[in-house]
C-alpha cells in the first residue's frame, strides 16, 4: 500500500458519512458510533471495530509521537471494515425481498 495514512483517514471518514447518511448527525465519530449501537443499527462488537479505525485515523490526523503512521495492516483493516459496513447498512437490506401484504 503506498499510504496507509490516508487509507485509514478516509476509511473513517466513510465510516462517518454512513452513520451521517443514517441520521446519526450530531456530536463527534465516537458519539454517533455509541448512538448507532442504542439505536439498534450496529452491533456492540461492530462498534468496538469502529472505535478501532477511528483511534487509528486520530494517529496520522494528530501527529500521535508513539505510532505516527499507520502500517499496511492497520489500512486493510479499516479498510475492510468500511466495506463490511457499506454491506451490512446498504447492500444487504437492499437484497431484502419486500414485505408480503
Amino acid at each position: 500500500m503506498r499510504a496507509p495514512d490516508a487509507s485509514v483517514v478516509m476509511s473513517a471518514s466513510s465510516i462517518d458519512a454512513m452513520l451521517k447518511d443514517h441520521g446519526l448527525e450530531n456530536g463527534s465519530l465516537y458519539t454517533r458510533i455509541d448512538e448507532a449501537v442504542t439505536q439498534g443499527l450496529i452491533t456492540q462488537k461492530m462498534a468496538d471495530w469502529a472505535h478501532r479505525v477511528r483511534l487509528d485515523s486520530n494517529n496520522p490526523r494528530h501527529a500521535d509521537t508513539t505510532t505516527p503512521h499507520m502500517a499496511d495492516e492497520d489500512a486493510k483493516r479499516a479498510f475492510d471494515y468500511a466495506k463490511a459496513l457499506t454491506e451490512y447498512l446498504y447492500l444487504l437490506p437492499s437484497r431484502m425481498p419486500p414485505k408480503n401484504p
